[in-house]
């Protein structure tokens, strides 16, 4: 028996489906040893987070485990936790080993404060006062930095009570740590939010934390504090970690050694930085190509499909053949030839888009001297989009980015300022003038899924803007051109029947985006459309969406927190902080000269593992 904190043999999963169950996990092994950091990589749909739910018990019914032995290690005596009964498995899951999840407003129960759903975890596992449970929870939200410590408190609240005694100023600190307790999810930021998440997992002092992509949905700000506090909890408690992402930057800052998944099978297992600098098999070798670099400029993306094909054997199995690395690494290294402001100007384009002073406000309660007070989201902004341009518009949440983005569209009314499209002012259009408006501007959301109408298939979803709009005469027209943009996105024109639940992600972002080019816009905003997509489909809708711009003329304003894909996409990039422009030029003087400190510390926040794998080669 290996004296690993964490042995597993040869697991399968299943999941029951008709007519042949779908094995989502392939007899994968793997160990883990006390205060190790174990990365599991790979895209959507490779088993990670299968592999995650399986170690916690948290499988669905559906879920079955025909092979396989989970050995976990309570103190000196392994246990096999797949052959505990239900009611054993609990004092484990939660006990001794936690889980953050991905998305804290679901992890966490909006109707209960985040106080009483700490106090339970720690009163579910530990024989404690819920006094006691009370200060527990507030020692771990004081461990992942949501609440200050004593001394913070107390320096915090002295300049508002200057005479308070020590007994006073106690009581003070008492309150302020109640307040936070009372507190409900709906009422902190999302970095707050997975900070409690993680202070709930750690509230039982568990030996193995798992990690199930607990950073993908936040800023590079936030993730970086996110992870150098899992990293700072992991030394202090000397506890494993299994985390899971399909962002290579980020496992490169994180893991001791890294387990790369395909199709539910560990292809390449090994220390950090022979994966990343040694990667023996070709998948392996091209995620880490997928990701944008910052260090040059590159036209076009390598996605896996560069790097291997896949055939089936006469069993029905996979087998992976992998491409010459000339052949899948040409087009990495293809300069790209950027237009800056300085070349429109110079050739005297017109601007197609032209912001002046833009403020665009949220009502606040009360009044002051008789007048609605408001929140400017956005605060004077003012810039220019040329025509076939891209314009990176980079910040952290909460900046003014996406307010920005649907007042350009008039999808909300602004307060002051102007907008000027195609030599016009629109910033007042109303009925008829702002529907018409609507067919030269489109927008790419951020989660497809939500934004496509789950009870329409998505040949009527892309045809409705065409009816609506009265364009290409009759059905048959539109349908030939739903048929042409689908087919110009990369999917099949008989697939139009279909419904988005029947897609995958990167396809449903296609479709998205199938639907905003039918139309014949003039200018799309992409606004994070593809923060949620793995790498590798990350790649491939980067790259299609610089190849219709080619083909259709199109003018792009393209919004992301991740300066790497902005530097990519963008001839220029405009760097938003707090409904203000920070600074505005070519992507590359933004990336190698920046002049804000804000930019500079976008920047340094980016995950890359540079300096860690250097120290480790």
């Amino acid at each position: 028996m290996s004296d690993s904190l964490l042995d597993v043999r040869n697991l399968c999963v299943e999941f029951a489906a008709e007519p042949h169950p779908t094995l989502a996990v392939d007899d994968i092994s793997f160990q883990l040893q006390r205060g190790q950091t174990l990365g599991i990589v790979g895209e959507s749909g490779s088993g990670k987070s299968v592999t995650a739910l399986a170690i916690m018990g948290l499988l669905a019914e559906t879920a079955r485990t025909p092979t396989g032995e989970i050995w976990f290690r309570n103190e000196t005596v392994p246990v096999n936790l797949l052959a505990l009964p239900e009611r054993d498995r609990r004092m484990f899951r939660g006990g001794y080993i936690g889980m953050v999840f991905q998305e804290p407003t679901t992890a966490l129960n909006p109707v209960y404060s985040i106080g009483f759903q700490i106090t339970e975890a720690i009163r579910q596992h530990q024989d404690v006062s819920p006094a006691d449970a009370r200060r527990q929870a507030i020692a771990r939200l004081q461990e992942v930095k949501v609440l200050p410590a004593d001394d913070a408190i107390a320096e915090d609240l002295r300049p508002n009570h200057p005479n308070a005694s020590e007994r006073e100023l106690k009581r003070f600190i008492n309150e302020r740590k109640r307040g936070i307790l009372d507190r409900y999810p709906h009422e902190l930021s999302g970095g707050q939010l997975q900070r409690v998440t993680i202070a709930m997992a750690i509230s039982c002092n568990p030996a193995l934390l798992i990690a199930d992509e607990p950073t993908t949905a936040l800023d590079v700000t936030v993730q970086k504090a996110i992870l150098e506090l899992l990293a700072e909890l992991a030394l202090a408690r000397s506890m494993a970690t299994i985390f899971i992402s399909h962002d290579l930057g980020v496992i490169a800052e994180v893991a001791d050694t890294v387990a790369v998944m395909w199709r539910g099978n560990i292809v390449e297992i090994g220390a950090i930085a022979d994966i990343f600098t040694r990667p023996q098999h070709p998948y392996t070798r091209g995620l880490l190509a997928c990701r944008p670099r910052l260090d040059c400029d590159v036209e076009y993306l390598p996605t896996v499909s560069d790097f291997m094909t896949v055939d089936r054997d006469n069993n029905g199995n996979a087998v992976v053949t992998a491409k010459p690395t000339d052949q899948s690494g040409d087009r990495q290294t293809v300069g790209r030839s950027r237009r800056s402001e300085q070349p429109f100007r110079a050739e005297a384009i017109a601007p197609l888009l032209s912001v002046t002073d833009l403020c665009v406000g949220y009502p606040l309660k009360g009044r002051i001297g008789g007048k609605r007070n408001y929140f400017d989201a956005v605060n004077g902004v003012t810039f220019e989009v040329f025509p076939g341009e891209t314009l990176g518009l980079v910040g952290e949440s909460g900046c003014g980015k996406s307010t920005l983005a649907r007042a350009l569209l008039r999808l909300i009314e602004t307060r002051s300022g102007q907008i000027v499209f195609e030599e016009r002012d629109i910033s007042h259009l109303k009925g008829a003038s702002l529907r018409r408006l609507r067919r030269k501007l489109q927008i790419v959301f951020q989660s497809p899924f939500s934004s496509l109408n789950q009870r329409q298939s998505i040949g009527s979803a892309i045809a409705e803007p065409l009816a609506i709009h009265k364009l290409y005469g009759n059905a048959k027209q539109r349908r030939d051109r739903v048929a042409y943009v689908l087919e110009r996105v990369g999917l099949d024109p008989d697939w139009m029947p279909r419904y988005p639940h029947e897609f995958s992600g990167g396809q449903r972002q296609r479709i998205c985006i199938a639907r905003a080019l039918a139309l014949n816009p003039r200018l799309v905003v992409c606004d994070e459309s593809v923060s949620a997509l793995d790498v590798s489909v990350q790649a491939q809708v980067l790259n299609l969406l610089k190849e219709l711009q080619a083909e259709f003329e199109l003018t792009y304003i393209f919004i992301s927190h991740d300066l790497s894909v902005v530097k990519f996409m963008s001839d220029r990039i405009a760097v938003m902080n707090r409904g203000r422009f920070e600074e505005i030029g070519p992507a590359d003087n933004i990336y190698h000269q920046p002049q804000s400190d804000y930019t500079r510390k976008l920047i340094t926040s980016i995950p890359t593992g540079e300096q860690r794998l250097a120290t480790r080669s």
